[in-house]
């Protein structure tokens, strides 16, 4: 696979990612709203907004740590931009998996629930998940590229 073709495969995995996200939580708010179906779990609203929260949050700063450690290590590659834009590509997907667990999970909290502070929960996580999206201009300056790698792009 060409690296331009590379960078632009992550970038439909990504938009697939958050068209998945975005299409779940408006069938869900659907019908919760229309009251198509009703709230099963109202019992356990706090408990699981306690978990939605620390799923969240753990999940975003896990995500952000990982990643930025993974960058570092491919900084510090002495290999070709294919093998680094490989590596880039699995920190992302670890990325993006640690954003989108938490926001199903908010999501089904609020299908469960009925309570629309969830739902806002997760119109948080999908636009933190939408402003991690990939681009020839970010992964060369995330990847710390020089002139010569970046014209293998």
């Amino acid at each position: 696979m060409k690296n331009g073709n590379n960078i632009k495969a992550l970038i439909i995995l990504h938009k697939a990612l958050l068209l998945g996200q975005i299409i779940f939580a408006a069938v869900s708010f659907f019908l919760v709203y229309t009251k198509t179906k009703s709230a099963v779990a109202e019992d356990l609203d706090r408990t699981l907004q306690v978990a939605a929260i620390v799923l969240s949050a753990g999940g975003f700063f896990a995500g952000a740590s990982l990643f930025k450690k993974k960058l570092f290590q491919i900084r510090g590659m002495q290999t070709e931009v294919k093998e680094k834009l490989s590596a880039y590509r699995s920190a992302c997907i670890i990325q993006w998996a640690l954003i989108e667990g938490p926001c199903l999970f908010t999501i089904i909290g609020f299908f469960l629930t009925g309570n629309y502070a969830f739902i806002a929960l997760a119109a948080v996580l999908i636009l933190l998940f939408a402003m991690m999206a990939p681009s020839k201009a970010k992964n060369a300056l995330q990847l710390a590229l020089s002139e010569a790698e970046l014209e293998e792009l």
